[in-house]
């Protein structure tokens, strides 16, 4: 077993570069990179425009997130190859709310991808049509390098020690023992069990 991302990055390279070359795309490899999704539940990769800096010059970012490794890289990956394509010939093709319009589809039908409406996120819903699985047989990526990925972090909400108290016309919470009496109802505050 490898305990190196360092493979994954270097496959998801060389199948960039290849699929690049099948595509007869004229534009620069962006960084690949491998980081965790944080909050965004949905997302499976993102591309970023001019992240990446070296002197003068900028480079966009192709991002896989790490928790989704062990899904479809690949898939992943063409789908933030059509926004890079995008971003290079300046097309809008994606809102700041991660919608993508017709543009996206365009291209990323032309790099074969089945694409489909997504609610809010209109074009996104993307799989390898037959044209594609053609091409990657021919590639032949790696898929053993993709069984590392990193775990969802799970949060562990502990219950709460929030008690209701009730008097008989108001309700109050507290997390310690209350010994009150309402000055509306004159009765005094119980835990009541709802």
């Amino acid at each position: 077993m490898n305990n190196s991302i360092i493979p994954i990055i270097k496959e998801l390279e060389r199948v960039y570069d290849a699929l690049a070359l099948k595509f007869e795309s004229k534009h620069y490899r962006p960084i690949i990179t491998i980081q965790t999704k944080g909050r965004q539940k949905e997302t499976l990769g993102w591309h970023w425009t001019d992240k990446w800096q070296s002197g003068k010059k900028s480079f966009s970012e192709i991002n896989i997130c790490a928790e989704d490794l062990n899904k479809n890289p690949i898939e992943t990956l063409v789908h933030e190859m059509a926004h890079h394509a995008n971003t290079c010939d300046k097309i809008d093709d994606c809102n700041n709310s991660g919608y993508h319009n017709k543009a996206f589809k365009t291209k990323a039908e032309s790099y074969g991808l089945n694409v489909n409406k997504q609610g809010r996120h209109g074009w996104a819903d993307t799989s390898i049509a037959e044209k594609l699985q053609k091409i990657l047989d021919e590639i032949k990526p790696d898929y053993k390098v993709f069984e590392l990925y990193r775990k969802e972090h799970v949060t562990i909400v502990a219950p709460t020690k929030m008690k209701k108290w009730h008097c008989g016309c108001t309700i109050v919470r507290c997390a310690t023992a209350l010994n009150a009496k309402c000055l509306k109802c004159n009765n005094y505050f119980e835990v009541k069990e709802w």
